[in-house]
């Protein structure tokens, strides 16, 4: 009686232990990589709704309230008609210190009659800065 063996092909556990590990080392970079995306794009969208906030204080109200705290419901209450409560207490909410300079001057040969301001402002963690363009 003789046995045969046949070659069986198949995977060794050396081999699959190697697949294995760098099959997890390409998932952890892409965990990486997603998580590094997903701060990316909180930044940015942060970033953008300072940016929109702040434009309520670009007005042309907002040069009365030179160095000082105001929130946005005092810019622009003014000019617009809020009915309900909750855009009220949103806008009570953004709060920036507001900065403008004297008129800055555009150069000494400056024959249009242009006032240009600058409005700095400062709050929710972040600064701005606009410029105002007026006829003198």
């Amino acid at each position: 009686m003789t046995f045969t063996m046949k070659s069986r092909k198949a995977f060794t556990i050396i081999e699959l232990l190697v697949s294995v590990g760098l099959i997890a080392i390409v998932v952890m970079g892409i965990l990486k990589l997603q998580s590094q995306t997903r701060d990316m794009a909180f930044y940015i969208s942060h970033r953008a709704k300072s940016q929109l906030s702040n434009t309520l204080f670009t007005l042309d109200s907002v040069q009365q309230y030179h160095a000082s705290n105001k929130d946005a419901y005092a810019i622009v209450g003014n000019s617009f008609k809020f009915d309900d409560f909750k855009s009220k207490e949103q806008l009570e909410n953004i709060k920036r210190d507001i900065f403008i300079t004297e008129p800055l001057e555009l150069g000494e040969d400056q024959e249009l009659p242009f006032k240009v301001y600058q409005i700095k402002l400062r709050g929710d963690g972040s600064a701005s800065s606009f410029y105002r363009f007026g006829i003198q």
